[in-house]
C-alpha cells in the first residue's frame, strides 16, 4: 500500500466541502454518475494541492462510497487506503464523523471481497456510534444494516439477523419507510442465504419480507426523489432474483421516471 498521507504538511488552504457535497447531490438525482466522478477527482486533486487534510478526507470518504456504487474496485480500494492512511495521522479522539469514515471503509472493502480484512473497522465504527449517538440515531440503523450484511457474507446468521432486527425497530420507530425496505429486502436475502446452508425452508419468510418491502415503498409520505429512486432499483434487483418481475419491472420504471425528470 502506498502512503500517500501527508499530514506533516501544513495547510495553504481549503476546498469548499458544502457546495462540493450539494453539487455531488445534484448530479446524483439526475443518475449523473461520470460527471459526478469527474468532479471527484477535480476536488481531490484540489485538496491534496492545499494539503487540506479535512477537505481530503470528506472527498475520500465520497470516493468511498462512489466507487463501490460503480463497482470500480480498484479506484474504491485505493480511496480506502488513502482514507486510512489519514485517520491514521489524524484520528486522535472519538469522532462520529471518522467513524463514518471508517464504517464507510469497511462497507466498501466488503463489497470487493475483503470482508474478513474490513471487521477492525467496523468495530471502530460501532464502538464510537454506540457511545456517542442516541440510540434512535438514523446513523445506527445503517451501521447495523452494513455489518448484518457483513456478518452474512461470513455465514454468521445469527448475528446477521440480530443487527439487520436492531435496524429495523429503529427504522420502524423513525418512520423512515425507505430505508426499510432495503432492511426487509437484506433480510430476505440472509434467509434465503441460511436456508442455502441449512437444507431449511424459507419461502414463506421471504415472501412476508419482500412484502413488507414493497408496502414501505409504497408508503403515501415518501418522497420520490433521487434517493427513492437509488433505493427502487437496489430492491427491484432482489425482487428480480426471488421472481418478483412484475415488483421488479414497476420500481424500475419508478426509477427511470424520478432520473428522467430530473434531466
Amino acid at each position: 500500500m502506498q502512503e500517500r498521507c501527508c499530514c506533516s504538511k501544513e495547510s495553504t488552504g481549503s476546498i469548499p466541502i458544502m457546495r462540493i457535497i450539494d453539487k455531488l447531490d445534484a448530479l446524483y438525482a439526475k443518475n449523473d454518475m461520470a460527471e459526478a466522478g469527474r468532479v471527484l477527482e477535480y476536488w481531490e486533486k484540489e485538496a491534496r494541492a492545499l494539503n487540506d487534510r479535512r477537505g481530503l478526507s470528506e472527498i475520500l470518504s465520497e470516493e468511498i462510497g462512489y466507487y463501490r456504487s460503480t463497482g470500480d474496485k480498484q479506484k474504491g480500494l485505493r480511496a480506502v487506503d488513502d482514507a486510512l492512511n489519514l485517520l491514521n495521522c489524524t484520528d486522535i479522539g472519538d469522532s462520529v464523523a471518522n467513524a463514518t469514515i471508517y464504517l464507510n471503509c469497511a462497507t466498501t472493502m466488503k463489497a470487493f471481497g475483503k470482508t474478513a480484512e474490513a471487521l477492525p473497522y467496523y468495530e471502530k465504527a460501532r464502538d464510537v456510534y454506540e457511545r456517542l449517538l442516541p440510540e434512535d440515531d438514523f446513523r445506527l440503523a445503517g451501521y447495523y444494516n452494513n455489518y448484518a450484511t457483513a456478518m452474512g457474507e461470513l455465514k454468521r446468521f445469527g448475528e446477521a439477523r440480530e443487527n439487520y432486527e436492531k435496524a429495523i425497530s429503529l427504522l420502524k420507530n423513525k418512520g423512515v419507510f425507505g430505508e426499510l425496505a432495503v432492511t426487509y429486502v437484506n433480510l430476505a436475502q440472509l434467509a434465503y442465504d441460511e436456508a442455502q446452508e441449512s437444507g431449511g425452508e424459507c419461502d414463506d419468510e421471504v415472501d412476508k419480507l419482500l412484502e413488507l418491502a414493497y408496502a414501505c415503498l409504497d408508503e403515501n409520505g415518501l418522497e420520490r426523489n433521487g434517493s427513492y429512486a437509488n433505493i427502487c432499483r437496489k430492491c427491484a434487483t432482489a425482487f428480480e432474483f426471488f421472481g418478483y418481475f412484475m415488483q421488479k419491472s414497476e420500481l424500475e420504471a419508478r426509477a427511470k421516471e424520478i432520473y428522467d425528470s430530473a434531466k
